[in-house]
């Protein structure tokens, strides 16, 4: 992928992203993270990819295709957080299909798949020091196949997680618009664009965590 297409390729994802509200009412160490992430959102993260495996029919696939993960949403009422990740993947490949000893390919045109996930929680439950930076690839990228990316050779992307030491985190997920999971989760995880962002961001975090941690025992 070319870096000018890449470039449109995020920027026509971002624009129709809804804003960060920055204004919203939270203590200064939450407000610091909510303009990192308000920031974070404009940038994205993409994988140029190609995998290829056998299928459960015995059959040999291919694609070629591009994953963008970005921040969709990040909202800080308080203590309160609500974030919402959205990955897009946009590929196209072949199905070689084999029949008495004939090959017959299978192109399957371009194709997409949205995968929006939802997550609420309070800074003030979690445990300070519980958000670290990873490289770690995306769900969507099987790593039982053989796979190539061109951004890296890994295919990883930089993320933070977020732990939760009572699955106080609420998690939802869609795929092209159905449900898939409605449920607590111990863990979460946010793009970054690089590791350098993604340790700043692990570090405003915990600054946060600590700040409505003070202030929940204040209130007790």
């Amino acid at each position: 992928m070319s870096l000018v297409w890449r470039a449109v390729f995020v920027l026509s994802i971002i624009t129709n992203l809804p804003s960060i509200n920055v204004h919203a009412q939270t203590t200064p160490e939450g407000g610091e993270l909510l303009k990192f992430i308000a920031a974070e959102q404009q940038r994205g993260s993409v994988l140029t990819y190609s995998q290829s495996y056998v299928d459960d029919q015995n059959e040999r696939v291919s694609y070629n295709g591009t994953l963008y993960a970005g921040i969709h949403l990040f909202n800080v009422d308080e203590c309160k957080v609500t974030a919402r990740v959205a990955v897009e993947d946009r590929y196209s490949g072949a199905i070689e299909h084999r029949n008495l000893g004939r090959v017959h390919v299978e192109h399957t045109g371009e194709l997409k798949d949205d995968t929006v996930y939802e997550y609420r929680f309070n800074l003030g439950d979690l445990s300070a020091g519980g958000v670290r930076a990873l490289r770690a690839v995306p769900g969507q990228l099987n790593i039982n196949t053989r796979v190539q990316c061109e951004e890296d050779r890994s295919c990883t992307l930089d993320w933070i997680q977020i732990t939760a030491p009572n699955r106080n985190i609420a998690e939802t997920s869609t795929v092209n618009g159905f449900q898939e999971v409605d449920s607590r989760a111990a863990s979460m995880v946010l793009p970054m664009a690089s590791s350098e962002l993604a340790d700043q961001a692990a570090k405003l975090f915990n600054v946060a965590i600590r700040a409505c941690s003070v202030n929940s025992s204040a209130h007790n």
